[in-house]
């Protein structure tokens, strides 16, 4: 069975001002640079999940092999948070039976460190979840794809927060020095760069003094 890339693409970017996704890393924007990241990483589809009242269209920048994987999906129902993101993304990529669920927000994201965390999602593990610095990286985890019903039942149920399915799956926790234990992330990015998101600004600029190494 395959694995596919999800990104969730339908932010407000309230404290960033702008669009994310437009945001250009290296003259690439955000979300071309996601997709390429998992597309490389991967090996089956790519979908992009865009709010239900701004659909999203795929970058000019973004290759013609990364495109023809590549399944524009929007959100079925306005403003109900990134549990409806990942309910819709889950759902699209359902045939995969994994999804590796990014953020639109991660400039350093690279495979190396998808590929570190996707080796954890084996049953009957439903998550693999990093928790880096105390916080869950909700948005930066393997899937198993039918938890897909799961995330529309909590909805249902007036839920709107990613918690709530990870509350009621089976979870594999990662702290860094599990990750870091994988060889091929520690050489390239031993502090983990490639997990930072940024949500202001200020860390935007930040983004653009840090690198994590090239590929081992």
């Amino acid at each position: 069975m395959t694995t596919a890339g999800v990104v969730l693409a339908g932010g407000r970017s309230r404290r960033m001002g702008t669009d994310k996704a437009g945001l250009r890393r290296d003259g690439t924007p955000l979300l071309a640079h996601v997709l390429a990241v998992l597309a490389a990483a991967v090996d089956g589809p790519l979908v992009v999940v865009g709010a239900a009242d701004s659909p999203r269209e795929l970058p000019l920048e973004l290759t013609a092999t990364a495109r023809a994987r590549c399944t524009v999906v929007a959100d079925p129902v306005a403003d109900r948070g990134p549990l409806q993101g990942l309910a819709t993304g889950l759902g699209a990529a359902r045939a995969a039976g994994t999804a590796f669920v990014a953020a639109v927000d991660l400039p350093h994201l690279h495979e190396d460190l998808v590929r570190a965390v996707l080796a954890h999602r084996t049953p009957p593990v439903e998550v693999a979840l990093p928790v880096l610095d105390g916080h869950r990286q909700h948005l930066l985890a393997a899937y198993a794809t039918d938890l897909a019903h799961r995330a529309d039942d909590l909805l249902e149920r007036g839920e709107r927060s990613v918690g709530a399915l990870i509350a009621a799956s089976r979870v594999r926790e990662l702290d860094a020095a599990t990750l870091l234990a994988d060889p091929r992330l520690a050489a390239r990015d031993p502090e983990l760069l490639g997990a930072r998101g940024v949500n202001t600004p200020e860390e935007w600029d930040r983004a653009q003094r840090e690198r994590p190494g090239p590929p081992t």
